[in-house]
C-alpha cells in the first residue's frame, strides 16, 4: 500500500466531503476504519494485475484504495452522479492512478471487458452479480463486502469461491464478511 498516496486520497475526500456530499465523516482516522480498512480486506481475493470494475464508486471506495494497494490493476470506476465522477477524475489525476472514470449507469454501458468486479453498498449481491455479468470476461471474479447474516447469492454463471470474516475493530458488531464469486459463463 502506498501510504503517502492513501493519505492524499483521504485528504481529498475530506476536503470535498461537504461540497459533494461524499461522507459525513470529518476525521481521517474514522474514515480509515470505516472505509479504507474494509476496502483493503478485499485485496486478498484480488490478483495483482487486471481490469477492475468498481460499480457505484461514489467517493472511490473500494476502488481507489484497491488501486493503491495493487498498482498493477487498471481501474474502471463507474459513478452515475456527474459531480462525483468529476471528483473521481480529479483523484485519479492527482494520485497518478491507472483508471478510467465513467459517469453513467452501469446498465447503459457497453461491455467493459473486466476480469475483477468490486462494489460496496450499491445494492444486494444478486443484483450486483447480474449487473457485472455483461461486463466480465470468462473466469472473472467479483469481490464484495456483505453482512454476515446474508446467504450467498445463487446466480446463473456465478459460483461462490469463498468468504472471509473481517473484524474492523475490537467489537463483535464490526465484523463483516467479504465474499468472492467466480464467473463460469
Amino acid at each position: 500500500m502506498r501510504v503517502d498516496l492513501c493519505k492524499a486520497y483521504v485528504h481529498e475526500v475530506l476536503k470535498f466531503r461537504k461540497a459533494l456530499n461524499l461522507t459525513s465523516i470529518s476525521d481521517a482516522d474514522v474514515f480509515n476504519v470505516r472505509f479504507i480498512v474494509p476496502s483493503l480486506a478485499m485485496a486478498g481475493w484480488i490478483p495483482d494485475q487486471g481490469r477492475m470494475l468498481d460499480v457505484g464508486s461514489g467517493m472511490g471506495v473500494p476502488g481507489i484504495p484497491l488501486l493503491l494497494a495493487k498498482p498493477g490493476l487498471t481501474g474502471v470506476l463507474v459513478e452515475r452522479r456527474k459531480k462525483r465522477a468529476e471528483f473521481l477524475r480529479h483523484v485519479v489525476r492527482k494520485l497518478g492512478l491507472n483508471a478510467e472514470v465513467y459517469d453513467a449507469d452501469i446498465t447503459a454501458l457497453p461491455s467493459l471487458r473486466v476480469n475483477i468486479c468490486v462494489a460496496r453498498a450499491v445494492t444486494d449481491e444478486a443484483s450486483l452479480l447480474n449487473m457485472f455479468g455483461h461486463h466480465v470476461t470468462p473466469g472473472a471474479i467479483a469481490v464484495m463486502p456483505v453482512p454476515r447474516s446474508h446467504s450467498p447469492a445463487q446466480i446463473d454463471g456465478w459460483e461462490m469461491a469463498g468468504e472471509q470474516s473481517v473484524c474492523l475493530d475490537d467489537s463483535e458488531e464490526n465484523i463483516q464478511c467479504v465474499r468472492c464469486y467466480q464467473h463460469r459463463g
